[in-house]
């Protein structure tokens, strides 16, 4: 949920590019008449900069999420493995069973990558 406050910016500042980019192109006669198009192709360009801002803030964020999200599972994986491969040297379980319990973890892992989108 603390992503939110960024995507909601990111969409915020979206909306007001595109309405001024629509309404220069609405009034374009008016903007022509006065000869405007710089002024309005630097009030674009404004709002430009400031959407990459935001869109950045957006993607750095999921990006430290996903990578929490890897590392925690990582982790995990690498600690299941070893146990597993304990568990193979003692006898207890197969290769065949390493391989399953590898295959369930990625199977798991896998709706972890949508949830912060």
């Amino acid at each position: 949920q603390w992503r939110t406050k960024f995507r909601k910016q990111m969409n915020s500042i979206d909306n007001i590019a595109g309405t001024k980019v629509i309404d220069s192109l609405l009034n374009y006669e008016t903007v022509k008449y006065f000869n405007n198009e710089k002024y309005e192709a630097e009030r674009y360009d404004e709002c430009l900069r400031i959407y990459q801002n935001a869109a950045l803030k957006t993607q750095s964020s999921l990006s430290f999420l996903n990578f929490g999200q890897n590392l925690i599972f990582s982790s995990a994986l690498t600690g299941m493995m070893y146990l597993a491969a304990g568990q193979i040297v003692d006898g207890g379980l197969t290769v065949g069973d390493l391989v399953m319990v590898n295959g369930l973890l990625f199977q798991l892992s896998i709706p972890l990558n949508f949830l912060g989108s």
